[in-house]
């Protein structure tokens, strides 16, 4: 065979090769991310805490300035910012783009409540992370419809016999509830 022919069939191999392997990285997706966030795992619920992250200080100082920190102001100072930090377990997520980090964190007492706990979405940012969500539930899920870029969020919280049903959507700014159902739950 010619040597012109051998180098340009050698080219077009080439060309082939690195075209699929351009492909193949361009369709590697990161890994799937939780969608729904529990209280306790079992029962064929995930344990969406098993693996927490350590929080950065300035979440924690974002979860400090909440409403329900304020709430809980007498039982919240003597403590230092290790033992604050211990209130809470946190996961990392991707609400919107691959690009902007997400916190998801849950409370315990006296950050969450006696029936079920409290959960936050932290949106980070180095400077000046913001909580941009947050209810009292045994677990809430981000659902496929959306607002503003923003997945709506379903939580579900069981208090004294009765099922509460939350929708939340995303304002531009934060969440909202949209929609509250309730009903007696079957002892």
């Amino acid at each position: 065979m010619d040597a012109k022919v051998r180098v340009a069939l050698w080219m077009i191999c080439a060309a082939f090769a690195a075209g699929i392997a351009i492909a193949q990285t361009k369709d590697k997706k990161p890994a799937a991310e939780p969608r729904a966030f529990y209280e306790e795992c079992g029962g064929g619920r995930p344990c969406s805490f098993d693996n927490p992250v350590s929080i950065p200080n300035n979440v924690l100082d974002a979860l400090r300035a909440t409403e329900e920190a304020r709430s809980m102001h007498d039982a919240l100072a003597r403590l230092n910012r290790e033992e604050f930090a211990g209130l809470f377990k946190a996961i990392k997520i991707h609400l919107v783009s691959p690009s902007e980090l997400d916190y998801v964190v849950m409370g315990e007492f006296p950050m969450g409540g006696a029936d079920a706990p409290w959960f936050w979405i932290v949106r980070f940012d180095k400077a000046s992370p913001k909580v941009i969500f947050f209810t009292f539930a045994n677990s809430f899920e981000l659902l496929n419809s959306g607002h503003s870029g923003y997945p709506d969020i379903r939580s579900l919280a069981y208090v004294g016999g009765v099922t509460y049903t939350e929708i939340y959507q995303y304002n531009g700014q934060h969440y909202v509830l949209m929609h509250r159902y309730h009903k007696e739950t079957p002892p």
